[in-house]
């Protein structure tokens, strides 16, 4: 295309400039000659049935919510797949948690790690209670200074059984896993933006930004010093986490809360995710996780996992996982729901 002149004014010329489709086969052609194939290669959730249903997991430029009431397990499960993907090795997870630090975010890393089989009924390994006690046992039993500054993680490997098997994994990926905690007030749009851009600086081919949850993503402050409405408030955070999909090329994973009336009736399906209609409109694939029914022989809950949008394949399949919840884990495979109106278990 030809030079752009001065009087044509754009956010970013160089960003923002339209290409003639002769200029996008170029490019394209240019990208198969370089093997930059990323935009090819699904990053896969580490939840076989439902990477089967995404087509091998999710693709450059996506937008997925996970939906679902309070404490069904949306952190546990957003966690559990940016550990899944560390572990694989080929896309770095950024982990942006705006209700969790980094070390509690370690701690439950560290039990879901200690599971020898996540899909067996009833894993006996760590638990954060177990470590808790582990650490203010020996710090009340040890007044000396010098004592006290031996507890370290080497004690814990030691002392708390199971956690040496966790960490035996844990740092199989310890460069592979980026943990932020968010700040309701600084952690911006752009500033999401540029965690994305640092790691493609850094040489990270393949980058899944995850944030928790995205209803907590605050906006800067505007220059007119107009204040947004929460519902214009969410809508652009939306647009913004679409955006950066598709402006850097990778998927982005955000946590999504319910509005009220799903959590009155306890029951949530994509439609009733808080928000205006861009929260249905913008992502790509929506999956959404409702309360089933306690095991009565494990005492383990079984939570629902449904597909209920999927811009890639099918939509309305469902399927229903046991939740280790002292584990922080939920078991890779799942039972079959499906048909559609069976998808929230019961």
């Amino acid at each position: 295309m030809p030079e752009i002149p001065p009087t044509i004014r754009l956010p970013n010329t160089e960003a923002f400039r339209p290409q003639n489709l002769w200029e996008t086969v170029q490019a394209f052609n240019q990208r198969l000659r370089s093997g930059n194939l990323e935009n090819y290669r699904p990053a896969p959730l580490g939840f076989p049935q439902l990477d089967a249903c995404l087509g091998g997991g999710l693709r450059a430029e996506d937008l997925c919510l996970v939906g679902g009431m309070q404490n069904v397990g949306k952190t546990i499960f957003v966690l559990q797949v940016a550990r899944n993907l560390a572990a694989a090795g080929e896309v770095l997870p950024i982990v942006v948690c705006y209700e969790h630090g980094p070390e509690t975010l370690l701690h439950r890393l560290l039990c879901l790690e200690s599971v020898d089989d996540s899909d067996s009924a009833n894993p006996q390994r760590v638990t954060r209670d177990a470590i808790e006690k582990a650490v203010l046992g020996y710090y009340d039993a040890h007044l000396d200074p010098e004592a006290r500054r031996r507890l370290d993680l080497d004690w814990l490997l030691a002392n708390v059984p199971g956690v040496d098997q966790a960490w035996y994994r844990l740092r199989d990926y310890l460069w592979r896993l980026w943990l932020v905690a968010g700040d309701g007030l600084e952690t911006t749009l752009p500033v999401l933006h540029e965690y994305v851009r640092m790691a493609q600086h850094l040489g990270f081919a393949r980058v899944m930004l995850i944030v928790d949850y995205a209803q907590r993503v605050p906006l800067a402050p505007r220059a007119d010093g107009a204040q947004l409405s929460e519902l214009q408030r969410i809508d652009q955070v939306m647009r913004g986490l679409k955006g950066i999909a598709m402006k850097l090329g990778v998927p982005v994973m955000a946590v999504a809360a319910a509005d009220e009336a799903a959590l009155r009736r306890q029951r949530v399906r994509f439609e009733d995710l808080w928000g205006p209609a861009t929260v249905q409109y913008e992502p790509d694939v929506a999956i959404i996780l409702n309360r089933g029914t306690v095991d009565n022989l494990t005492g383990n809950r079984w939570v629902g996992i449904a597909v209920e949008k999927n811009r890639h394949g099918m939509s309305g399949v469902g399927f229903r996982y046991q939740q280790h919840s002292a584990h922080f884990a939920f078991s890779a495979w799942g039972e079959d729901v499906t048909p559609p109106s069976s998808t929230q278990c019961q």
